[in-house]
């Protein structure tokens, strides 16, 4: 094979593997089901009381409406993602996952779950660091991680993940020139 054969195989070979990232990169999410008609119900005691309270369907409603879908808290569109109680459940719909978990842990130390008190225990957890690799709870939300699962991937790529991507294509473009010239010399 000449030298110029050899170029446009490896241009052939670069453009495949950047073609193939996708779905090399998606493989690894398990089946997302449905959400159920309703969700489940909760209970918690409330720390340092002999309180205990019940987090009904009717309060997820409210807390998913008021908390997740504003946009003064979230910033991704939870609302258009059918799977959004997944921010809270596991994939039964039946259990917390972790963020659940952190999530109904701070409501337990601060009272009764209204509106008010479910904003105060989202907010107390919104910096901690949530199942996905290098973002916060609030910072997997706002890119459309699922913060409660290691395997969520965010839907909205920050500034560093774009920055990254362009960095990677003009590389390649500058080693097909480079690759060129040098295939290309004369002796």
């Amino acid at each position: 094979m000449n030298r110029k054969g050899t170029v446009r195989l490896a241009s052939l070979a670069v453009v495949v593997l950047l073609a193939l990232m996708p779905f090399i990169s998606s493989a690894s999410a398990p089946p997302i089901p449905a959400p159920p008609s309703t969700l489940p119900t909760i209970t918690y005691h409330v720390v340092g009381t002999n309180e205990s309270y019940n987090i009904t369907d009717t309060d997820w409603t409210t807390f998913f409406t008021d908390i997740i879908d504003n946009s003064t808290y979230v910033k991704y569109n939870w609302s258009a993602n059918a799977s959004q109680d997944l921010i809270i459940f596991d994939l039964s719909y039946t259990g917390l996952n972790p963020y659940g978990a952190e999530f109904v842990e701070a409501l337990s130390q601060i009272g009764s779950p209204t509106i008010k008190n479910m904003t105060l225990a989202f907010e107390r957890i919104e910096n901690d660091p949530s199942q996905v690799k290098g973002y916060t709870n609030i910072q997997a939300l706002n890119a459309g991680a699922y913060p409660g699962f290691s395997w969520s991937k965010p839907k909205v790529a920050g500034p560093v993940a774009t920055y990254r991507d362009v960095a990677i294509i003009v590389a390649i473009i500058a080693v097909v020139f480079v690759l060129y010239f040098v295939f290309n010399r004369k002796k």
